[in-house]
C-alpha cells in the first residue's frame, strides 16, 4: 500500500490543550491493521501517542478505538487511507485512545458479580451443563463497545449501568450454580431505560438484545422473549 495519511484524537488529561486530530503519514503494508499503523506512529514518528493493546488476536478487548466512527478491534480492523482514529465514546479518558475501565467494575462490585451458590457442588469435580446462552455471553471480552455504541449510558450516572452490566448480569442468571435475583439486579441496574431502544452492538457478535436485553424485561414484565 506504501504511505498513507491517518488521524489521530489526541486528548490531554491536564487540559492544557484541547482535544485535537494529528495528522500522521505512515508506511504500510496492503493488510496492515490499525493497531500495526498505531505501533508504527509510536515507533517512528510520536512515543507520546499513548493506545492499549494486548494479545493482538482478538481475545483481549484491549486495543478497541474507533475507527471513522465506529468501534472495532484495531488489531483486527485493516488501515485504510485518511482513516481517523479516535477513543471510544462515553467512557472516561486517560489519554489519547486509552479510557479507564475503573470506574464501571468499581460501579458493578455492588451487584456481586461472581457466582454466589445456595450450596457446596454434590460431587467433585462437578458436571456442569449450562444453557447454549450462557457459552455465548462467556465470550464477551469486556472491551466496553457496547457501551460506547449505547445512547443511555453514561460513565458519570450510576443509575444506569448499560449494555456490558446487563451482560455481567445475564452470564449469572444463565449459570446454573448461582442462587441470587440477577432480574431485580437488572431492574435496579436500569435496564427499563431499554425498552424502547436496540441500538447498543457487540463487536464480538454477543445478540445483546435477544439473549439479555429482552428476556431480562420478559421476566420484568416489560416486554415479550420471543
Amino acid at each position: 500500500m506504501g504511505k498513507i495519511k491517518v488521524k489521530v484524537l489526541r486528548h490531554d488529561p491536564e487540559g492544557k490543550v484541547k482535544d485535537k486530530f494529528d495528522e500522521f503519514e505512515v508506511s504500510v503494508e496492503e493488510k496492515s491493521t490499525v493497531l500495526e499503523a498505531l505501533m508504527k506512529i509510536y515507533d517512528t514518528r510520536d512515543s507520546s501517542l499513548a493506545f492499549e493493546h494486548g494479545c493482538r488476536a482478538q481475545n483481549c478487548g484491549l486495543c478497541v478505538v474507533n475507527l471513522n466512527g465506529h468501534p472495532r478491534y484495531a488489531c483486527m480492523a485493516r488501515i485504510t487511507a485518511d482513516a481517523e482514529i479516535t477513543p471510544l465514546k462515553h467512557l472516561p479518558l486517560i489519554r489519547d485512545l486509552v479510557f479507564d475501565r475503573r470506574p464501571f467494575f468499581s460501579y458493578l462490585a455492588k451487584f456481586r458479580p461472581y457466582v454466589v451458590r445456595e450450596k457446596d457442588p454434590d460431587e467433585e469435580p462437578e458436571t456442569l451443563l449450562q444453557p447454549p446462552e450462557h457459552s455465548k455471553l462467556m465470550s464477551c471480552r469486556e472491551c466496553f463497545a457496547c457501551l460506547s455504541s449505547c445512547p443511555t449510558y453514561d460513565c458519570q450516572n450510576d443509575s444506569f449501568g448499560g449494555p456490558l452490566g446487563f451482560v455481567k448480569l445475564a452470564q449469572l442468571h444463565y449459570d446454573r450454580r448461582d442462587c441470587l435475583d440477577r432480574v431485580s439486579q437488572a431492574r435496579e441496574m436500569g435496564i427499563l431505560n431499554c425498552m424502547d431502544c436496540s441500538a447498543c452492538t457487540c463487536i464480538s457478535g454477543i445478540p445483546l438484545n435477544k439473549i439479555v436485553i429482552r428476556p431480562f424485561l420478559a421476566l420484568l414484565g416489560e416486554g415479550s422473549d420471543d
